[in-house]
């Protein structure tokens, strides 16, 4: 297969992103933070079903936009300001669906609204999809006509509604209503002709499935089920059409999610397709018949397990053709002879290529992270360690290059969540704390998702607990094996993991010298009544407020960090986007106003126009340059 670029879409050279330019540096292989604060160019690029285009989400001097790459070159489409792209479909070849998100005030309480905007690429206008009732969440998509006809669209009225599906007409915007909102069920599923098929039921800790076998049927109901029986665990279904037959992620006897047959008619799980002996699937590949292509998971690394021959085969090829990387097609047309695929690794952010099965090319067509060309990034080992009681644990271990690998200074980061993963890839802070010579250790605490229902249910109740003794457990196993300095340990952390270390700031000063926060919670009681979706893992389970508190009668101001503030006698950096949706702004804020009363040693900084994470290079740099400047003043490497 031949590699080459393609200068057509040398999209490095066509978007221009606002930042500081690089400082000089006397090695020039080492990476500065302005290279690692660079954000994605480009992202999450789709190849429209015909192949002849590809929608994008981009940044233009730190301005979200829809990008369609097109022969004759690039279109950028702005987005409104306070909003954000969720996601970006095809509907067709010439009508592309564009989720958008912003916060609205429910009865006081701010929400998360989001809603669907379809461009028609023939006319240039842009419409909402969807009725004018369709509550707070409107981006829920059903199904996508292959045609582009229209879309099945799942939404409430008010969050204290169920979910009702419409039928869009996406030439004249007209919704008619296909299917009546049904006590308890949150989720439909429609065949691939576009009739609505099966719900998923919920009330408590019990589920069960209403099924019809046509558009003109009625919807029976299933026996209802204990979420906790011997039955095993559907997390998602796909009805397949002219069938009552259908597909079902699902935990079976092992508590690990695997592929099954399921058959809707007789209410009944079916043959197991393919279930990981270790780890759950993340994601399969279905031709539009039912034909099961692939199975993705993540291990140690991401993997892939294709069914299909004709994919093993080109999978075999792809990684031929860039040894030693992920390779990955992540969208195709709808004839497969044209594909996006992207290859990159932990040392390297990757790139996107062009693949022209009938010339057999393999082009460039997007460099995400052109200023880190060359430069010298450190290697990411998946690692093994037992927490206290016994309980294996998986992280991933990334080693400054260039030096010994003995009494380093090291920083833990525990990921966000917490109910989901670390998983090998490149991560800019990581790299960055790499390239100033930290090691770096993302621990999978109990209670991390993709290890099976077994080792999730072991983080029940043990938020702030637990899983915090299993990240100072890793400190503990680094130090005794003489990889690190135990007495030169910081913890670093984004969201649920800028709250561990928050807390851990206040509950083991003898384990760290700092500890820096961005978008952390400081008060878990007022996240949980903001966002409950906040700490749910909702293929594992659905009560979630008794996963976070455990007994019922335990004070979760005693895990709170802005309760115990008192304590805390460790220097912390507090980092926080003015507009972060997912974790409010106050929950660092006031954190700083109690440290401030206190006169405890701390630094805070808030960016304006960021949400739960960075869009604008500037922010992004200046986060990183200021984690430097507090690591080289309290814990040098």
């Amino acid at each position: 297969m031949k590699v080459k670029l393609l200068s057509v879409l040398a999209l490095a050279s066509a978007l221009s992103l606002s930042g500081p330019a690089p400082a000089a540096d006397p090695d020039p292989t080492v990476p500065t933070a302005a290279d690692f604060g660079a954000v994605p160019m480009i992202k999450n690029p789709k190849l429209s079903p015909d192949g002849s285009l590809v929608a994008a989400e981009g940044l233009i001097k730190g301005k979200s936009v829809v990008l369609i790459v097109q022969p004759s070159g690039i279109k950028p489409i702005p987005v409104p300001d306070k909003h954000r792209i969720e996601w970006i479909r095809w509907a067709g070849s010439r009508r592309l669906l564009v989720s958008l998100s912003t916060i609205t005030r429910e009865l006081e309480e701010e929400q998360r609204m989001t809603r669907i905007v379809m461009l028609d690429l023939d006319t240039g206008k842009q419409r909402f999809v969807g009725p004018r009732e369709q509550g707070v969440d409107g981006d829920d998509i059903v199904h996508i006509d292959e045609g582009g006809n229209f879309v099945l669209l799942s939404t409430q009225p008010s969050i204290y509604e169920y979910p009702v599906v419409y039928r869009v007409d996406l030439a004249t915007g007209k919704s008619s209503r296909v299917v009546d909102a049904r006590e308890d069920v949150w989720n439909w599923y429609a065949d691939p002709s576009g009739v609505v098929r099966a719900g998923i039921a919920i009330r408590d800790d019990k589920w069960w499935v209403y099924y019809r076998d046509g558009a003109k049927g009625t919807f029976a109901r299933t026996k209802r089920r204990d979420f906790d029986d011997n039955d095993a665990h559907i997390d998602t279904f796909e009805p397949v059409v002219g069938s009552d037959k259908g597909l079902a992620v699902a935990a079976g006897d092992s508590g690990r999610f695997g592929l099954y047959r399921y058959d809707f008619k007789n209410d009944q799980l079916g043959e197991k397709i393919y279930e990981n002996p270790v780890v759950d699937i993340t994601d399969y590949d279905v031709a539009s018949d039912g034909t099961v292509r692939g199975i993705f998971y993540d291990d140690d690394k991401p993997e892939v397990t294709w069914l299909d021959p004709e994919m093993k085969k080109l999978q075999a090829k792809l990684d031929r053709a860039v040894p030693g990387h992920l390779n990955r097609i992540v969208s195709s047309s709808r004839d497969k002879m044209r594909l996006l695929v992207w290859s990159g690794s932990a040392e390297d952010p990757g790139v996107y290529y062009l693949y022209d099965r009938t010339t057999n090319h393999m082009d460039l067509f997007a460099e995400p992270f052109p200023g880190l060309g060359g430069k010298r990034l450190a290697p990411m080992e998946p690692v093994r360690y037992k927490a206290r009681d016994g309980l294996e644990l998986r992280a991933y271990l990334t080693l400054p290059p260039g030096r010994d690998p003995a009494k380093l200074p090291l920083i833990v980061m525990p990921h966000g969540g917490p109910f989901a993963r670390d998983s090998w890839g490149y991560d800019p802070w990581v790299q960055y704390l790499a390239s100033k010579g930290y090691a770096v250790l993302q621990p999978n605490y109990r209670g991390s998702t993709g290890f099976g229902r077994a080792f999730v249910e072991k983080g029940n109740g043990q938020f702030g607990r637990g899983m915090q003794d299993d990240v100072d457990d890793g400190v503990k196993w680094l130090a005794e094996r003489g990889t690190v300095d135990a007495k030169r340990v910081c913890i670093m952390g984004a969201s649920y993991g800028g709250y561990a270390a928050m807390l851990a700031a206040e509950r083991n000063p003898e384990i760290y010298r700092c500890a820096i926060s961005f978008a952390g919670i400081s008060d878990v009681a007022s996240q949980l009544r903001y966002d409950r979706k906040s700490f749910s893992a909702t293929r594992y389970f659905r009560n979630w407020r008794d996963r976070v508190r455990g007994d019922k009668s335990f004070e979760l101001d005693t895990i709170s960090p802005i309760k115990q503030a008192a304590q805390m006698t460790v220097p912390i950096l507090i980092a926080h986007g003015e507009d972060d949706d997912n974790v409010p702004l106050y929950q660092s804020r006031r954190l700083h106003e109690a440290l401030m009363k206190l006169k405890r040693p701390h630094e805070y900084v808030t960016y304006p126009n960021e949400g739960h994470g960075f869009s604008d290079p500037v922010h992004a740099t200046d986060f990183l340059t200021r984690v430097g400047k507090f690591l080289d003043a309290h814990n040098p490497s």
